[in-house]
């Protein structure tokens, strides 16, 4: 059994020595205690059987010099629990004196590993096919490092939260949600416990069961990702932190399915519509773009988009005529007419959730296929397409899915041109904000594609390069990207890799994903990876950006399990039946499969590179810097960091990383 650090217990009296044992600038000890007692860290892979791919060497050839810079410093930031205060009250996030920037935030949030699956009674095939598990972040870990090592340490900074905001009384969350959602959530969860040991599903009756799961931990994980997003707008609006402008946020559970008060694919809060409102309310923000790069529709984004505006009456899908009955007074909906201004840009499978092939109903249709600009609200939609050569998709890039930036440029300008001046100074702020999902990745599972569309990994490089052009044009380069979807390891650390490469405007090369290296990776994901026991194959970028990954996550906390096995009671036959259907007769979940999930990488396009036949793949980045670490004990599992602590509190890694012992 893998164990996270210990807990000094100098570290607990609040006197954190200058020169700590291992590395603690990403983890607070009194949250890492307390998941701890209440997670355990017994790391099984219970995952389905995986096809590995058969033509591909196993060793790697290093890294030519002048494509991978030296890892020097790598700054990393705790951010804390905040104080309670009063609702529209906002603290200012402490000033960093360097220029950030030239530099993209990296911000992790460990609590959001608290929403965890836990109906023990289930049997282990179905949780082979849970796809929204709290390993994500994981292999969202190693796609960081990947681009860390890649483009090199100086271009970003790292902090990882565990604050948290209370959804009952947070303004923002109620601005999107209204005021009772966050208190029916919150309750659902203190009462799933009881059910769960009972052998009945914590969802209500109508809920998508097989999407949808919650647990004692998930008020904690949705409190935490509230505080996580507000950390990144506070990082990106704020200067005193150093000018930060791009911002890409590693949390679960994703939020572009979740209507105002309608749970749906996995979602239970909308994570970016939350951000908006609260840069709305303490930066003055006018104006947002949200572009959506997920496999699925955001149709809970869109919604909220037309909600806000106030175009349309809110009608809502969640409380039954009893539980309204049962309210006092009339049902408050939220409303945005004096707020900021959004436009909502979708690139998605318009044959996939919610508009499955066969269960999709015509609104649901008519919703993903919407493109309105008027009345201050601008909504595009562009359809995902089928290609066979490298060319044809750069044909489909440029003719059909940079539309949605021409779009949200025609968005911005007329904005911009028609704001009001006040005091010499026109009313306009403007963000561009990323629904970050790759589950689209040509490396995604075949259950994920089984509509034969899917995008090459050097996409999520070149949109998210397009955006920050965008941002760079009218919103003073202010770009937050939050992880929504994205369901296979290869698929996760891939595209974050890629995606994390196009903040920082890095040059793709398509040697850095070719199926040898996505398969490396994607083993590094593993709960039991171990680095190559020959110098040859251990002397790469690759398993340095592995080892970095997981440091990341051995810092940070402890893994929980897997979802338990069928071990206990087993529930009567309606509910089996409900949990493997997942849902009510003729609907559609977002992780339904036509087959049997067996893993293997997707076919990829005719003309494209599939052997680990390039000169690029896996050479190490040059020695220079300083080679020291610090020759105290270490803690089995943990990095050999030497970490020095800045006045500020920010903590600085100055080993190199091939010293680096998981």
């Amino acid at each position: 059994m893998i164990t996270g650090p210990p807990v000094r217990q100098d570290i607990l009296e609040h006197n954190r020595p200058a020169m700590p044992e291992h590395l603690v600038g990403l983890w607070t000890p009194s949250v890492g205690i307390r998941l701890q007692k209440e997670i355990s860290n017994d790391e099984q892979d219970t995952e389905a059987p995986r096809t590995p791919v058969k033509d591909e060497a196993e060793v790697v050839t290093p890294l030519p010099d002048d494509i991978v810079e030296r890892i020097s410093q790598l700054q990393l930031r705790e951010v804390q629990p905040s104080k309670e205060l009063p609702k529209e009250e906002f603290p200012k996030p402490a000033a960093l004196l360097a220029d950030n920037s030239n530099k993209t935030l990296l911000l992790l949030s460990p609590l959001s590993q608290m929403h965890v699956f836990s109906r023990k009674w289930v049997a282990k095939r179905y949780l082979a096919s849970i796809v929204e598990r709290p390993q994500r972040l994981n292999s969202s870990a190693v796609g960081i490092a990947a681009a860390i090592t890649l483009a090199g340490a100086e271009g970003y900074l790292l902090e990882s939260s565990v604050a948290t905001v209370d959804l009952e009384e947070c303004p923002h969350v109620m601005k999107v949600h209204g005021k009772r959602w966050p208190s029916r959530l919150k309750s659902l969860c203190r009462s799933a416990p009881n059910k769960l040991n009972e052998n009945k599903l914590e969802v209500p009756e109508g809920w998508n069961s097989g999407d949808i799961y919650l647990s004692e931990g998930t008020v904690t994980a949705l409190e935490g990702v509230v505080a996580a997003v507000e950390t990144a707008v506070d990082r990106v609006f704020d200067d005193t932190y150093g000018s930060v402008r791009r911002c890409f946020v590693s949390i679960r559970p994703p939020g572009h399915h979740s209507h105002p008060c309608t749970p749906s694919g996995f979602c239970l809060i909308n994570n970016v519509h939350v951000g908006i409102q609260y840069a709305a309310a303490k930066y003055g923000l006018t104006h947002a773009i949200i572009l959506d790069f997920d496999l699925h529709h955001g149709d809970g984004s869109q919604d909220i988009c037309w909600k806000l505006s106030g175009l349309e009456e809110h009608n809502d899908e969640f409380y039954t005529d009893e539980e309204n009955s049962q309210q006092e007074g009339k049902l408050e909906w939220p409303t945005n007419t004096a707020g900021p201004k959004i436009g909502y840009f979708s690139l998605h499978d318009i044959n996939s959730f919610p508009t499955e092939v066969g269960y999709a109903t015509a609104e649901q249709i008519k919703n993903a296929s919407t493109c309105v600009i008027a009345h201050d609200l601008c909504i595009w939609n562009v359809h995902m397409e089928p290609y066979s050569t490298p060319k044809e998709f750069d044909e489909l890039y440029t003719n059909r899915y940079s539309e949605l930036f021409e779009r949200a440029k025609q968005f911005l300008r007329v904005a911009q041109t028609r704001a009001p001046i006040s005091d010499g100074k026109k009313e306009f702020k403007a963000g561009v904000f990323l629904s970050a999902g790759f589950d689209g990745s040509e490396f995604e599972d075949k259950g994920m594609q089984r509509h034969g569309v899917h995008v090459p990994t050097s996409f999520y490089s070149r949109f998210t390069r397009d955006a920050v052009t965008l941002a760079n044009a009218f919103c003073d380069g202010r770009v937050i990207s939050l992880l929504e979807g994205g369901y296979s390891d290869a698929a996760i650390a891939s595209g974050v890799m890629s995606h994390l490469l196009g903040l920082q405007g890095h040059e793709w090369t398509n040697e850095y994903a070719t199926s040898a290296v996505v398969r490396q990776l994607e083993k590094g994901c593993k709960p039991r990876w171990s680095a190559p026991k020959t110098a040859q194959a251990n002397d790469n970028w690759i398993v340095e950006a592995i080892k970095l990954g997981r440091s990341f996550r051995r810092a940070g906390s402890s893994v929980p399990p897997s979802p338990p096995s069928s071990t206990t009671s087993t529930p009567n036959n309606q509910q089996v039946g409900s949990v493997i259907s997942g849902t009510p007769a003729g609907r559609m979940v977002l992780r339904d499969r036509k087959s049997t999930p067996v893993y293997s990488h997707t076919q990829r396009a005719t003309g494209t590179t599939s052997k680990s036949s390039s000169p690029l793949v896996g050479r190490k980045p040059p020695r220079d810097g300083p080679t020291t670490i610090d020759q105290h004990e270490q803690t089995p599992g943990i990095p050999k960091h030497r970490i020095m602590q800045r006045e500020d509190g920010s903590w600085t890694i100055v080993e190199q990383m091939n010293n680096l012992n998981i």
